[in-house]
């Protein structure tokens, strides 16, 4: 039997993000690696830009209208417990981790380090596309903050992605919303339970 673990407003904010997220790579790594000056081709800075208004609008949209499982779903990542703690901990000892609700401490890492990635390009890319409003020095410094945390976001998508691979049940969830109940009941008993 399946039962819902994401709903739709969840799966479109995952999916919508993802995708403008690997389109913002893809042309920042252009961008990166292009001769013809410092912000190379005129036409891949242009889309990137403008790409990245969605990258930072649309999840706030989506939270503020969608359903409150979603709002809840956000609220738990980010609330932390002596148990994702011990999850942590089980999970290096290679013991059965218990999970307490809908997320394990590794989603919860993910997301918190996303969050964090995603606050250092807006801002950092803030500061490279308004350049002409900041001194040269603290725009030099923007270019390698927005770098670094290019890299630490690749890094992080790749594990990502290699975890979901993983764990396909879970990558089930995201893409179909739906998940098998004996999955949710060994790996998220609690959750599973108030599903029920």
């Amino acid at each position: 039997m399946k039962i819902l673990r994401f709903d739709i407003f969840a799966r479109l904010l995952h999916w919508s993000h993802a995708v403008i997220f690997i389109w913002l790579l893809i042309t920042g790594i252009q961008l990166f690696f292009t001769p013809k000056s410092l912000l190379g081709d005129p036409f891949i800075r242009m889309i990137h830009l403008y790409a990245s208004v969605p990258f930072i609008l649309f999840p706030i949209m989506i939270y503020i209208t969608g359903r409150p499982s979603t709002r809840k779903d956000i609220k738990d990542l980010i609330s932390w417990t002596d148990l994702d703690l011990r999850w942590f901990r089980d999970f290096f000892k290679k013991k059965k981790a218990v999970v307490i609700d809908k997320f394990n401490g590794g989603q919860k890492v993910n997301f918190m380090a996303a969050l964090i990635s995603i606050t250092g390009l807006s801002f950092s890319g803030f500061v490279v596309w308004m350049k002409s409003m900041f001194s040269v020095d603290f725009v030099e410094l923007n270019f390698m903050i927005h770098d670094f945390f290019a890299v630490f976001s690749f890094l992080l998508l790749f594990s990502h992605i290699v975890f979901s691979l993983y764990y396909s049940e879970s990558l089930r969830g995201i893409i179909f919303g739906m998940v098998d109940e004996e999955w949710a009941n060994e790996h998220y008993p609690a959750w599973s339970g108030k599903k029920k």
